[in-house]
C-alpha cells in the first residue's frame, strides 16, 4: 500500500473499541520493514500478514472498516481462499477478545478446525490511566515524583519543555534521535543492535516527514535551548493514545529525564483515557521500568496455528 492507503486507513479505520499498539495505523506504516508486514484493503476490512518469527508471524485479526458490512466470516473465507490449506494459516498479535471472536467464528461456520493458541508474556502492551501517569498518585509511584522533583532541580531554570505539532520541533525531534543513535552506536560493550538501532532512527525520520498523515503529536525537552529528549505517540483509537518513541540522551537520562519527557508530555494528553507504552520485548530493565508505573491493564496478545479437530 503507499501512503495514500494509509491516510485512508487512519481516517477509515474501525478502532473504537482496539487499545494494542498493532493497531495504531501509524505503527502499521512505520513497522513494515522490521516485519515485513504486508496489507490489503478487501471486502469492507484491513488484512494484515506478518512475516517476521513465531508470534510475529501469519495474519493479524481482520480490521474493519468504518460505517461497512463486515463480516468476520466473509474475512476468514477470503484468507483460506489464499490458503486451500488452512492448516497452513497463522494468527498473530491477537488479543484477548479478538481470539475469543476467531474461536466463535471456528465453531459456528468452521467446525473441522480450530486455533491451537499460545502466548507470549514479552508481547504484552502495557495500558495505563492518563489521569494516573499525568498526577502519579500515591506512594508507588512516589519515586516517580522524586525522578521528577531531581531533574527539575538537577537543571533548575535551564529547562523548557515544548509539543509537537503545535510548536515546529521537527528537527529538534531528530536531533535528539541523532545524538541518541551515536551514543550507542558508539558503545564500547556494544550492547544494542546496530541493525534494529538503524531499523529505529529510520522509522523515526518516516514518522515526522509523515507526521501530518498519521495526526502525530509528541514534545521535546531542552536543555540551555538544546534539545536533550523527545516522545511521539499517535492515537489508537478516540480514547486510547500510543507512545511509539520515547529518548532521552544519557546525561540527562541518569538525572530523571525518562521520568520527566513521560510526565511532561503526558500532562498534554488529558483527551486520552488510556496511554499505552508498547511491550517490553522480554528485556528486563524495560519490564521493570514499564511496571514500576503500575499499568491499569496488561493487554496480552495472542498467536497460534489453525488445526484440524
Amino acid at each position: 500500500m503507499n501512503i495514500s492507503d494509509f491516510e485512508y486507513l487512519v481516517q477509515n479505520l474501525e478502532t473504537s473499541n482496539l487499545m494494542g499498539s498493532d493497531a495504531a495505523v501509524a505503527n502499521l506504516f512505520f513497522l513494515q520493514p522490521k516485519y515485513n508486514t504486508q496489507f490489503k484493503i478487501q471486502n469492507n476490512f484491513l488484512f494484515r500478514t506478518y512475516f517476521g518469527k513465531d508470534n510475529r508471524y501469519g495474519y493479524g485479526f481482520p480490521l474493519a472498516i468504518k460505517n461497512k458490512d463486515a463480516n468476520l466470516k466473509d474475512a476468514l473465507n477470503l484468507i483460506f481462499l489464499e490458503n486451500s490449506d488452512k492448516t497452513k494459516v497463522n494468527f498473530c498479535l491477537c488479543t484477548q477478545a479478538q481470539k475469543n471472536l476467531l474461536d466463535e467464528a471456528f465453531r459456528n461456520h468452521f467446525p473441522n478446525y480450530k486455533i491451537d493458541w499460545k502466548t507470549n508474556r514479552d508481547d504484552c502492551d502495557y495500558v495505563y490511566l492518563q489521569e494516573k501517569l499525568s498526577l502519579l498518585p500515591g506512594s508507588s509511584l512516589q519515586k516517580k515524583k522524586n525522578h521528577i522533583s531531581r531533574f527539575c532541580r538537577t537543571y533548575e531554570n535551564s529547562w523548557t519543555f515544548k509539543t509537537f505539532p503545535k510548536e515546529d520541533i521537527t528537527q529538534d525531534i531528530l536531533k535528539v534521535e541523532e545524538e541518541w543513535f551515536l551514543e550507542r552506536s558508539n558503545d564500547i560493550e556494544k550492547a544494542f543492535d546496530y541493525d534494529t538501532l538503524l531499523l529505529e532512527k529510520e522509522s523515526i525520520e518516516q514518522a515526522v516527514k509523515n507526521a501530518k498523515i498519521f495526526n502525530l503529536t509528541g514534545g521535546v525537552i531542552y536543555l540551555n535551548e538544546k534539545p536533550v529528549a523527545m516522545t511521539i505517540a499517535s492515537p489508537i483509537s478516540p480514547d486510547t493514545i500510543d507512545i511509539h518513541f520515547e529518548k532521552v540522551l544519557s546525561e540527562q537520562a541518569q538525572n530523571g529525564g525518562y521520568a520527566a519527557i513521560n510526565n511532561f508530555f503526558v500532562k498534554t494528553l488529558s483527551e486520552y483515557k488510556y496511554i499505552n507504552r508498547e511491550e517490553d520485548m522480554g528485556v528486563e530493565g524495560l519490564r521493570k521500568a514499564k511496571l514500576s508505573y503500575k499499568p491499569e491493564i496488561l493487554l496480552e496478545k495472542f498467536y497460534g496455528k489453525v488445526i484440524k479437530c
